[in-house]
């Protein structure tokens, strides 16, 4: 598989990455913002794709993400997003489309790299010095994740329920995971697969996709993230 194809599999969660060109803003405002998560809501029922988390930056955004059935319906998805994003654009501010031309994806292992992903995601602005906290930051799935919010419409993975028996408790303990934070060979083994278009995973998740898609991807980097030291140990079966 080369570098630059992309590789979108069906039931597996996948890491997202859609940028403007460079030195474009997509998001001008909190009304660009809020459009935008609206639509997030609404068209993953249309093209059966579970969100997990998701974060808008300025001039990219970041999902975490699971396509049920056709693994394309990831792809349609993307494509539905920015297409009204950049209509809505065009209406307001009479500007073209500001999106490069492909995004980028990475599927990712079940079980803790899973939850490194949603937190890597969630934990951007705090990264980007556009907020203090991943609290504070508005434009992310994090303070929904925490009961923050009027809606909760998260498609929780299975690892993420697994926290606790409603929200506040899972959100306890999710937060206790995000003040740990994620070591830098995590970090580099989460941007590295995403840029690459290469699974985010250990050595056995690779045999996984090879067995079960029959596509071999060569990845590099470390082979999982490391174990929790508290009772919030976000590993299952596949990782052990």
């Amino acid at each position: 598989m080369a570098g630059t194809d992309r590789l979108l599999l069906a039931d597996v969660p996948h890491h997202v990455l859609r940028k403007a060109r460079k030195g474009e803003q997509v998001f001008h405002d909190k009304a660009d913002y809020r459009h935008f998560i609206s639509q997030i809501r609404d068209l993953r029922h249309t093209y059966q794709v579970e969100v997990h988390a998701w974060t808008l930056l300025p001039d990219r955004f970041h999902m975490v993400a699971t396509p049920y059935g056709n693994p394309d319906n990831l792809g349609v998805f993307i494509k539905s997003l920015t297409c009204r994003a950049s209509l809505r654009r065009r209406g307001l501010y009479g500007q073209k489309s500001p999106w490069e031309a492909r995004f980028r994806a990475s599927p990712v292992e079940p079980g803790n790299w899973l939850m490194a992903c949603i937190s890597y995601v969630e934990r951007l602005p705090v990264e980007q010095n556009l907020a203090s906290s991943a609290y504070h930051y508005q434009n992310s799935s994090y303070r929904m994740r925490l009961g923050k919010t009027d809606q909760y419409w998260l498609d929780d993975p299975e690892e993420y329920a697994r926290l606790g028996d409603d929200i506040p408790e899972r959100a306890n303990a999710f937060r206790t995971y995000m003040r740990n934070g994620l070591d830098e060979k995590e970090v580099e083994m989460i941007n590295t697969a995403l840029y690459r278009n290469r699974l985010t995973g250990s050595q056995r998740f690779v045999e996984f996709v090879y067995k079960k898609y029959g596509i071999l991807v060569l990845n590099r980097g470390p082979g999982r993230p490391r174990r929790k030291k508290n009772p919030d140990d976000f590993s299952n079966d596949n990782n052990r």
